[in-house]
């Protein structure tokens, strides 16, 4: 079976308190992460597939918008 990279794009929301936009985007990159195979063996049996790895390449922060109280 031939093997392929696929490079996915995730964007999440992160509400978070922190003393300031910046240090909330520097520790929403540092300390938000979900990479892992959420497969099971049967799903891979059906479709035919094996995830080899997964690895994060982009973490970048764009902005931060604080909420009103």
């Amino acid at each position: 079976m031939p093997t392929y990279d696929v490079f996915l794009a995730r964007t999440y929301k992160v509400r978070m308190q922190a003393t300031d936009a910046a240090t909330a985007e520097r520790l929403a990159e540092e300390f938000v992460g979900a990479v892992r195979d959420v497969s099971t063996d049967a799903e891979r049996a059906e479709h035919h597939f094996q995830i080899e790895s997964i690895e994060m390449t982009d973490n970048s922060a764009f902005d931060a918008l604080e909420l009103e109280s």
